[in-house]
């Protein structure tokens, strides 16, 4: 068990080496690989408007991811309506629920498996928090675990903030309209071919705008572009 303990803190210690929030997602999977029976979603969710919510990564099964998006369970789930006015760590027991749909998702949960849960929410702008949340097989999350969990979601939490505000200011990036209003279209959920069809732009067009705005925000892919945007508050979905 002490092994077990050292070797989780090792890992969560090499977040810090981190560049980029893939390779920080990449290191924080390796923690719960070795911990085993937990799985768990990273998003940014705004304080007030219930329906901005934006995933970050995810070990939950990809089909039950598919079905919580179509479902659009973001905009009733009980866990991150929580985090909108709980400070603390906080377990699935204490989330209220309140109506037959947030009651219905919860059993959906423990339908495929997961028994028990966990949830950190942490600042990273006036707006928006960043929530881990952490569901496992076990009826209960042992504290050796919820310890772990809890260095190793803090560090990442100061790893995040790192990478997406120390290389780029608002000061230092600004985004053309168009650009602004791909990436908003982006933060909605469109795809190119989306895209181009309300601005009426070419898909081509809207691939060289995206292009540039990873660029400048240091983004890898389009959704890091979204979530570092919104950090700098250079967008407001």
């Amino acid at each position: 068990m002490l092994h077990l303990f050292e070797d989780a803190l090792n890992s969560v210690e090499s977040m810090q080496n981190s560049e980029n929030i893939n390779q920080l997602n990449a290191e924080f999977r390796s923690i719960l690989t070795k911990l085993k029976h937990f799985v768990h979603t990273a998003g940014l969710v705004h304080k007030t408007r219930v329906t901005e919510c934006y995933l970050i990564d995810s070990t939950y099964p990809d089909d039950w991811m598919q079905h919580y998006i179509d479902n659009c369970y973001q905009n009733i789930d009980p866990v991150i309506a929580t985090a909108r006015h709980e400070f603390l760590p906080y377990g699935w027991g204490s989330v209220g629920v309140r109506n037959k749909s947030q009651k219905n998702m919860m059993q959906e949960f423990q339908d495929i498996g997961f028994r028990s849960g966990y949830a950190v929410p942490l600042p990273v702008s006036p707006s928006m928090l960043l929530l881990v949340g952490m569901a496992s097989n076990d009826k209960e999350i042992n504290f050796r675990d919820r310890t772990i969990l809890q260095i190793a979601i803090n560090q990442y939490h100061a790893c995040y903030m790192q990478i997406t505000n120390g290389g780029t200011s608002k000061e230092d990036c600004s985004l053309s309209d168009r650009e602004r209003e791909c990436l908003l279209w982006v933060a909605q959920g469109k795809n190119t071919l989306e895209i181009s069809s309300i601005l009426n732009i070419s898909d081509n067009t809207v691939k060289y705008h995206l292009k540039n705005i990873m660029q400048k925000l240091g983004a890898h892919n389009r959704i890091q572009a979204v979530v570092q945007a919104i950090n700098l508050g250079l967008i407001h979905p």
